[in-house]
């Protein structure tokens, strides 16, 4: 188990449930019955912290993955929780939803891939089948990698023309932020409320009104799940 200090330190991002849940657009119950498991079922994802009321970074990317693969491809709790232990206990894959071109779906089965780029299936009757060039659609898109230890390091939350608000671990321990000017979402969002404009939100940060914008479109984007 990592400490909570330790954490901090490894700049490897900190949330309380539900601030991540908030994040990913999920319910804080359904986070907490992925990462500890409940009454109705086994927990999903594998939380390596003490303290289960934090989720760290990678966690929080893992979760993003559970939730477009329930709600896009359709695939279930079950499947995914086998599919996480397989690739860690046959094939020595930690934390698959979280590393660069590792899980796919493919003919609604998850697989994963190993050096030299072989696929193999880890969910469904077939697991362990292997296959070359299956042609496969990758989930994420919006992740990126560390070159070195091809973990996610870092995650587009929201896009709007040139203004990107993103989440990167070691920048304010994940928190979501404005990339152009450094301020986060919620310190721009409080303002206008505050202030009672956009306007005039801009003008106390200086920044422009079109990025006090795109930060309360971003909360009402998360408001929306």
């Amino acid at each position: 188990m990592v400490m909570l200090s330790e954490r901090v330190s490894a700049g490897i991002g900190i949330y309380t449930l539900p601030e991540a849940a908030k994040y990913a657009r999920i319910s804080p119950v359904t986070l907490s019955r992925w990462l500890k498991g409940s009454t109705a079922g086994e927990r999903v994802i594998p939380n390596q912290n003490t303290d289960t009321r934090i989720v760290d970074f990678v966690e929080f990317v893992q979760a993003l993955a559970v939730r477009n693969l329930r709600l896009h491809y359709g695939i279930s709790l079950q499947k995914i929780r086998d599919a996480v232990e397989r690739a860690e206990t046959d094939y020595g894959v930690r934390h698959p939803f979280a590393r660069q071109h590792t899980c796919y779906v493919f003919e609604h089965q998850l697989w994963i891939t190993l050096e030299g780029q072989t696929f193999i299936q880890v969910s469904g009757r077939n697991h362990g089948q292997s296959a070359m060039t299956p042609v496969i659609a990758r989930f994420l898109v919006d992740v990126s990698f560390d070159p070195e230890t091809g973990l996610a390091n870092q995650y587009k939350a929201y896009e709007r023309g040139s203004h990107k608000i993103v989440m990167n671990p070691k920048l304010r321990f994940g928190e979501p932020i404005l990339d152009d000017c450094g301020y986060t979402p919620e310190a721009l969002f409080q303002a206008a409320k505050t202030e009672g404009s956009a306007e005039r939100a801009a003008l106390i940060y200086g920044v422009s009104k079109e990025q006090v914008d795109v930060c309360i479109d971003y909360f009402d984007y998360l408001q929306a799940a």
